[in-house]
């Protein structure tokens, strides 16, 4: 029996791993080729040594275009499988590694512990209400702290665009170089509870993912993610998997949460 995951890293390439020993179609194709390979490369060789060997009794203009014609053919099937093995190669981490591990530049994700209590912020969600409301960053660092204090693991996902938004808030200088260490001071964040999702895609899926995969977990959001409501029927099955911010005043409250 094998062993239960323990750590988030270990449940996603478990998981990965096993898709990828369902493709027997591909592997069978695979072997085919290299059996194919063989067989011509062996009639490559024989035509070679017959050629050499100079049989008197054979036609020798058709044996040359019939050798021309396998040794073009062992060629394209050569380069089929090298071209195969190269985007094996360079892809050969989605079967061992999901895009929550791949795409983190911190590298904390994969020793995230299953049987830890986490909170999930949408921190760009979270952010822009705060802004909204005048206090910017306030209500981000708050509830990080909130949840940290009540020993909450701590994930912050944001967009790749927080950088320019921040920068055009006015948050940050222009001319100072766009790092993590930013998001640190600005929010109160630690480095390894930051996660800033890769330029062209939303973190809407990578924050629904860990709460996927992440049995003690929930989301800090006021965003319902209803466009992903029928990938993640079982994360949005009820109304635990998410708990909203409200600011009143000066006074923020994270809704539907007890401590």
């Amino acid at each position: 029996m094998a062993a239960k995951s323990i750590t988030l890293g270990e449940e996603l390439s478990e998981n990965f791993a096993a898709k990828s020993d369902l493709n027997i179609g591909a592997q069978f194709r695979r072997y085919l080729m290299i059996i194919i390979k063989c067989f011509v490369l062996a009639c490559i060789s024989m035509m070679v040594i017959w050629w050499f060997l100079g049989q008197p009794d054979v036609d020798k203009i058709p044996a040359l275009i019939f050798l021309t014609a396998l040794t073009i053919f062992w060629l394209f099937v050569n380069r089929k499988l090298f071209v195969n093995r190269k985007v094996r190669g360079n892809k050969s981490h989605f079967f061992k590694s999901h895009f929550l591990l791949d795409n983190d530049r911190q590298g904390f994700m994969h020793g995230l512990r299953l049987d830890e209590k986490a909170a999930v912020i949408d921190g760009s969600n979270i952010y822009h209400l705060g802004h909204d409301n005048k206090l910017d960053a306030q209500p981000l660092g708050e509830i990080a702290h909130q949840l940290r204090s009540e020993g909450y693991r701590v994930v912050c996902f944001f967009d790749a665009n927080i950088f320019h938004t921040l920068g055009e808030h006015g948050a940050f200088r222009r001319d100072i170089r766009h790092s993590v260490a930013i998001l640190e001071d600005i929010f109160g964040l630690m480095n390894d509870e930051i996660y800033v999702v890769p330029s062209g895609v939303q973190a809407d899926k990578y924050i629904l993912e860990c709460l996927k995969y992440m049995p003690i977990c929930f989301a800090v959001t006021n965003d319902r993610f209803r466009d992903y409501a029928n990938q993640y029927p079982t994360v949005m099955k009820d109304n635990l998997w998410r708990k909203g911010v409200a600011i009143s005043g000066s006074e923020i409250k994270l809704l539907q949460h007890r401590q």
